[in-house]
């Protein structure tokens, strides 16, 4: 992240710890619900929803400019399957000024990274071993999976995403390893959407308590061994303490602000504000094309929650509330990769 969008994110930060002031510093926006992939707990595909358009969504760039935005992260569905995500891209970055990342499973990663050049992070799904990764997903994802590692690692700060399972739970040192092979760093979380996002039987996918735990720990060892691990040790113990896996939110505070529809925010597919994606079709949201996207985030529903286990936003969360630790773990990765992909273009 440049120091000007870091700076602005602290003083911003600072200010809203003091005084309570809001500010959209970190806006993730689901561009799409279209998939080629059919991933065995994931219902977006199947969300009916009109998706913003290329203006629309270049408006939504320019109002959270105004706004203070440092920060985008493009999701979905999977954002590449749009016919504008280079121009999307690039209007965030060289236009607005944002730091940019972009969640991908990978399948049409290697015919498009050359619109991916200004992109800060990519950030790639993998869930372990060919027989794990397709029977979590769809049968011949896992190829697909490292065929874009292979080539996004070449000239990217890549991340991948873990979605712990009863199925892959085991494979952790594999996706370490491959890590180490191919020059990408992990982050590792639990299974934790809502009902409109995930697919109706992704209970079955949830393991149980002790084996958690015991992955929790795992992790907490292998990161203390310097395996490319993002997740923060302050994220990791927090988890460890989590009483019961198979509820992902709680209404107690839990000894964390979180900054949800406060510092960050989620954009849905349709323009509907909410102040994650967790709460997404949970909480009443205004659409940021109907009524701008300020009246939009500064009347986001309340939501009922005040605690989860969902990795991005404990990590945000930590953050924002001054974490120097979890700051400096994020900023150490993302340097690093960077330096690194900086010298793979030749720069």
């Amino acid at each position: 992240m440049k120091i000007k969008n870091l700076l602005n994110m602290g003083f911003a930060s600072l200010n809203a710890n003091l005084t309570g002031a809001k500010m959209p510093l970190n806006v993730m926006i689901s561009v799409t619900n279209r998939c080629p992939a059919r991933c065995s707990y994931c219902n977006i595909p199947n969300r009916q929803q009109r998706e913003m358009t290329t203006e629309e969504i270049i408006r939504l760039f320019d109002e959270l400019k105004r706004l203070g935005t440092q920060r985008v992260a493009l999701w979905g569905g999977e954002p590449l399957i749009r016919d504008d995500i280079g121009e999307l891209i690039d209007y965030a970055k060289n236009t607005c000024g944002f730091f940019v990342s972009i969640d991908t499973n990978g399948y049409l990663l290697p015919e498009k990274i050359a619109l991916l050049d200004p992109v800060d992070v990519v950030v790639i799904s993998f869930d372990g071993p060919r027989e794990v990764h397709d029977e979590n997903r769809e049968p011949g994802s896992c190829e697909k999976v490292l065929e874009a590692l292979r080539v996004a690692c070449r000239t990217h700060n890549v991340f991948t995403i873990t979605v712990l399972t009863n199925r892959n739970i085991g494979h952790i040192d594999f996706i370490l390893e491959k890590a180490r092979e191919l020059g990408f760093s992990c982050t590792f979380q639990l299974p934790h959407h809502t009902k409109s996002l995930a697919s109706e039987n992704e209970h079955t996918f949830v393991s149980d308590n002790e084996a958690y735990r015991q992955a929790i720990r795992l992790l907490l060892k292998r990161k203390r061994e310097g395996w490319p691990i993002v997740s923060s040790y302050q994220y990791l113990n927090r988890l460890l303490k989590w009483e019961d896996y198979s509820t992902y939110v709680s209404p107690e505070r839990k000894g964390l602000t979180c900054w949800a529809g406060s510092l960050y925010c989620n954009v849905d597919t349709d323009g509907s504000v909410y102040p994650c994606s967790g709460t997404v079709g949970v909480v009443p949201a205004k659409n940021f094309l109907s009524v701008g996207f300020k009246d939009a985030f500064d009347n986001i529903g309340k939501p009922e929650c005040n605690s989860c286990i969902a990795s991005c936003f404990t990590e945000y969360n930590f953050m924002h509330s001054f974490q120097l630790q979890v700051i400096w773990n994020w900023l150490g990765y993302t340097k690093k990769r960077v330096a690194a992909g900086m010298v793979k273009h030749g720069a």
